[in-house]
């Protein structure tokens, strides 16, 4: 064989390759966006039919109690993001529906909650993880978040929680000490969003703390 023939089948051999990356990298970007696209309108259907319209929500007062186990992969919570003094939202511009779970079946659909971790409002730390490349890359942008940006949470009894950014870290993998019931040894409740760093990578977690604002009660004269 020339050397001629053999640049020129070496050639195309990096061609192959090159669309077979491209066709994976296109399956990765579009088709898992479009099916973490549906996965999201159907958990907005049904939990519209099973809770109502999460506009409908209540100020999250207390400590809420015990809540009847969810599910793997259904609907647990509703969150957003919203920046004070500005109309547009950061990280994600619409409602996410959040599942139970953080396996890779369960991330497919949404941000996952930390099934081993508070209830939203509850006491201790609320923990989600979510994608930030693929599946519709809920987390790409959450780099973005700044101290005094707020996450707001509704649960499945409609009630709305207010979490408050306090700051970011980057971590190693197996930090999961972000996960534990009081993370920034604050005593306050937390929520705690977890996501992979940097992105296209699982190198490192991008870890965002916030901090639960309770509504304040109007006291009367006495």
């Amino acid at each position: 064989m020339t050397a001629t023939r053999v640049m020129r089948t070496a050639g195309w051999t990096l061609i192959s390759l090159g669309i077979v990356v491209l066709l994976y990298l296109v399956y990765l970007l579009f088709f898992t966006n479009l099916q973490n696209q549906r996965a999201q309108n159907d958990l907005l259907d049904r939990w519209g039919l099973e809770f109502g319209d999460p506009d409908d929500r209540l100020p999250g007062e207390g400590t809420p109690g015990p809540h009847e186990p969810v599910d793997p992969g259904d609907a647990y919570a509703v969150m957003w993001f919203e920046r004070p003094g500005s109309t547009v939202r950061p990280v994600h511009e619409e409602d996410l529906y959040i599942v139970e779970g953080v396996s890779l079946d369960d991330l497919k659909r949404g941000p996952g909650h930390y099934a081993t971790t508070a209830a939203p409002g509850g006491r201790g730390n609320f923990a989600v993880s979510g994608h930030r490349t693929t599946y519709g890359a809920p987390f790409y942008h959450l780099e973005t978040l700044v101290a005094g940006d707020e996450i707001h949470v509704v649960d499945r009894e409609l009630r709305e929680w207010v979490y408050i950014v306090r700051e970011q870290q980057i971590v190693g993998p197996s930090d999961t000490w972000v996960l534990g019931d009081d993370p920034l040894n604050t005593g306050e409740r937390m929520l705690t969003l977890t996501t992979c760093h940097p992105r296209f990578s699982a190198q490192q977690r991008l870890i965002v703390f916030a901090e639960l604002q309770l509504p304040e009660k109007s006291g009367g004269a006495t």
